[in-house]
């Protein structure tokens, strides 16, 4: 499976009733290009594929042209604030996840809440070998090095560049410094390498991308993943919808949630289940209700899931874990 047979050009999709229609990409130097005219920029290795990637880079510019500074510099440079800014962001929302994805293989280890993933890493190292795997919202990259071990070929996606430029260096191979926030803006420095969750370049690829229109090739994937991804977007149930259409037939969903419904992030009626959202989640799943398919549910637990946000302080969960077959 190479790129041009995982990327398609999200400017130039057309669907009807009947089938959907989609051209694949080629690359040209730092380009992917569609035979519809649409260019698409590859920064780092790493594809910025979007229906209108110009509103895209008006936003995140910040993120993606930045470089990789010592700890030590970047942590200078945010200072003065304000907390706001897009280079602060980035560097919180670094330090929080990679900590919580590589938090074991850090140097130092965080004091506290530190690697987040195990009861979920656990979990999909006892699941069968497939063909094709994707993640939707794979951040800084370890689930992805997990589904690696049991998939032939990976692809993630995500909409948060700088997560993804160190998703790529880590799985291959690179050793990354990055700050690890100790209280407001300031940093202190810590290191991770990927050691055996590395992935070759050709069996997986990285996408900067929008989980609720990406730029995939439909119907592909034996499994597909979404860790604490529903209550982040804005309309959790055209996710369902996404992650059903990519999912393969006879293929799996895997999902995750503490359903921590945020109006900042969607309107009201965009939520589901009340106050059970979970056997709600199980509901559409099983009836197909919204989705092209029906899924029998082989796997549901309630994990834990922490995420230090710096040396005092933590937000804890309990998120819900369901692996569904579709039928």
């Amino acid at each position: 499976m190479t790129l041009d047979l995982v990327l398609v050009c999200p400017g130039c999709r057309t669907r009807t009733p009947e089938r959907l229609d989609v051209k694949t990409l080629e690359r040209s130097g730092d380009l992917l290009v569609c035979e519809c005219g649409r260019q698409y920029p590859i920064v780092d290795e790493v594809p910025i594929v979007f229906a209108d990637p110009a509103e895209y880079l008006r936003g995140e510019i910040t993120t993606i042209v930045e470089r990789d500074l010592s700890p030590a510099v970047a942590a200078l440079l945010v200072a003065a604030g304000p907390d706001d800014a897009p280079y602060p962001r980035l560097l919180e929302h670094l330090s929080i996840y990679l900590d919580a994805q590589w938090g074991d293989r850090a140097e130092p280890r965080a004091e506290g809440p530190g690697f987040a993933l195990e009861a979920v890493i656990a979990r999909l190292a006892a699941l069968p070998h497939v063909g094709a795997a994707v993640e939707l919202g794979c951040s800084v990259g370890r689930i992805l090095a997990e589904l690696a071990t049991r998939a032939e070929h990976v692809v993630g996606v995500d909409l948060q560049f700088g997560a993804l430029r160190r998703a790529r260096r880590l799985l291959d191979g690179e050793r990354i410094a990055f700050g690890r926030r100790i209280t407001g803006r300031h940093y202190a420095a810590a290191e991770i390498q990927a050691g055996d969750r590395t992935v070759p370049a050709a069996r997986r690829q990285i996408v900067c991308g929008d989980a609720l229109d990406p730029p995939l090739i439909p119907a592909l994937y034996d499994r597909v993943v979404a860790l604490n991804v529903i209550d982040s977007i804005a309309r959790p149930r055209q996710l369902l919808a996404v992650l059903d259409g990519l999912c393969a037939p006879g293929g799996e969903l895997i999902l995750t949630s503490p359903f921590a419904w945020q109006s900042a992030v969607m309107h009201e009626h965009e939520r589901f289940g009340g106050a059970d959202p979970a056997a709600d989640l199980a509901v559409i799943l099983t009836t197909g209700d919204g989705l092209g398919a029906r899924y029998q549910i082989e796997d549901a637990a309630e994990l834990p899931w922490t995420l230090r946000r710096d040396a005092r302080s933590a937000l804890s969960y309990r998120t819900h874990y369901l692996r569904a077959r579709k039928t």
